[in-house]
């Protein structure tokens, strides 16, 4: 059974914009932060982010989020919202730096165009899709390790045996139980993950 009740196409589709008149859907707005702003998090902080730093690109990203979905900018057909979101995550990393530089630099601030996208090389572009999928893992092993039904003793073995890579025999005999349990807990929890992977969409 899937950790979150709706993918996100669905929550999407729950989100009301204003171009309907409808009512907007918190829950809904909750769901997808929730679902999202921890891998953001993670990624901003691979991007070399200082924690609070990376909690300030979550909001920022959902506060564009907030705007473009309720004037009905985006558009579902157009792609996965997972590419569409890292987009919106690695342009506002960028744009960041761009900032930083230009402060460095003693230019003015306003010298910059809001509206400028940035533009990276293809090389990095593909370096930084792959920190986002590591972002996105790395999110979904917290996510089942800490708020998931999982005994303390289960998520102790998995850190151990997968995370840290200790030998089995190792972490068989410091819990006290059979090497086949441990295998049996690390292909439990590998399978939560996959399972919240997948609901960020490839």
């Amino acid at each position: 059974m899937s950790t979150f009740p709706d993918t996100p196409v669905t929550l999407l589709a729950r989100i009301a914009v204003q171009a309907t008149g409808q009512r907007t859907d918190e829950a809904a707005w909750v769901r997808l932060f929730n679902l999202y702003a921890p891998a953001i998090r993670k990624f901003a902080e691979l991007q070399g982010s200082s924690p609070a730093d990376a909690e300030d690109v979550a909001q920022e990203i959902f506060m564009r989020l907030v705007d473009i979905l309720r004037n009905g900018r985006y558009n579902a057909d157009a792609g996965r919202f997972r590419c569409y979101l890292a987009t919106l995550v690695r342009n506002e990393l960028v744009s960041r730096w761009r900032k930083a530089k230009v402060r460095a630099a003693g230019v003015p601030i306003d010298a910059i165009a809001d509206d400028l996208q940035p533009v990276l090389p293809p090389e990095a572009a593909a370096r930084l899709d792959a920190k986002w999928r590591l972002a996105r893992h790395e999110a979904a092993v917290e996510h089942a390790l800490t708020k998931t039904a999982l005994s303390g003793q289960s998520r102790e073995i998995y850190r151990a045996y997968a995370l840290e890579e200790r030998p089995i025999d190792e972490v068989a005999a410091r819990f006290g139980v059979s090497r086949n349990v441990v295998a049996q807990v690390k292909t439990r929890v590998n399978r939560m993950v996959a399972s919240l992977e997948a609901e960020y969409g490839e």
